[in-house]
């Protein structure tokens, strides 16, 4: 039997395969509930004859339990190089883009990814120490775009899904950097942060850390819910800035976050946030202000438009 709790999916997936522990548990077990799938591995030219070998497992692993596999190369430190962008992030944002371009090639809208308990708890301490967003953690569900992001072992454990492997007898790829503090900031909290903290308390903390998430989720998705009632924008869709007038500062720092993620803007900061707000005001020396991916923030006419910029 499978483990629990694995929130099955609805939909079809693309699965993000890496050949590492966990996506290939995820894959078992959508095989196991009979959720159509195929999968999509990322190949960041990182890891010389490690990466090429995952490549190889992964293939094979899927042609053992006949699901339709995909194979991307891109050359993440060349992009990195590019960017300025650490490794992680570089490696981050191209699977992304390329699990997400390759799910609408094949007439997917769900990716599904392999992260897990222990992983959320991670992602808490990472988004808390640098000052992203609180105990917010990663969510189950989430749509971005044409795209809806699906992370079915969240609530699972990383123990339980280890002992499950081993099982059914099934094997996976160990990426040797993982072991490796120093290699991500990531490493660092799983390797020294999250055993400080366990052996500090006396006990396991990531159950009170995903408390703390789910509490903090809550939270968001009420106040999402309660902007979407309000009265915001006009039938064109453009952020009506009368209503925010006599407004509380946070009000429209939540407003204008909430919208432009409606917009699709990425990346946002709390400094990109405030930018945007500065440009609010009728009187304000600036009206407009350029936001991440190639976004432009513009107020005109008692309105805020968000428009692409053309290169």
């Amino acid at each position: 039997m499978w483990p629990e709790p694995f929130d099955r999916p609805q939909e079809p997936v693309v699965v993000g395969l890496s050949g590492g522990r966990d996506s290939v548990a995820l894959l078992r077990m959508l095989a196991m509930h009979g959720v159509p799938m195929q999968a999509c591995h990322v190949h960041h030219g990182i890891r010389g004859e490690a990466a090429d070998g995952d490549a190889q497992f992964c293939g094979e692993l899927c042609r053992q339990f006949d699901v339709p596999f995909a194979e991307y190369r891109v050359d993440v430190p060349a992009k990195a190089k590019q960017s300025g962008e650490s490794l992680e992030t570089t490696a981050r944002r191209e699977r992304r883009r390329i699990l997400a371009e390759h799910a609408l090639s094949v007439g997917f809208r769900a990716v599904a990814l392999a992260h897990h308990a222990d992983d959320q708890a991670e992602t808490v301490l990472f988004n808390l120490a640098r000052g992203a967003a609180g105990l917010r953690g990663m969510q189950a569900r989430r749509q971005e775009g044409d795209i809806t992001w699906l992370r079915p072992m969240l609530a699972m454990r990383r123990t339980v899904i280890t002992a499950w492997l081993q099982e059914i007898g099934q094997n996976w790829r160990e990426d040797a950097t993982n072991a490796d503090p120093g290699a991500a900031a990531r490493n660092g909290l799983r390797l020294r942060v999250l055993p400080a903290l366990h052996e500090a308390m006396g006990r396991d903390v990531v159950p009170a850390l995903l408390r703390g998430a789910r509490l903090q989720g809550e939270v968001h998705t009420a106040l999402e819910a309660a902007l979407e009632a309000l009265p915001l924008t006009d039938p064109q869709g453009r952020l009506y800035l009368p209503f925010l007038a006599d407004k509380p500062v946070e009000l429209c720092k939540a407003v204008t976050l909430h919208y432009l993620r409606r917009c699709g803007v990425p990346d946002l900061s709390e400094a990109c946030v405030s930018e945007v707000c500065a440009i609010l005001p009728s009187g304000a020396a600036k009206s407009s202000c350029n936001l991440p991916g190639g976004f432009r923030a513009r107020r005109a006419h008692k309105r805020l438009m968000i428009e692409q910029q053309t290169h």
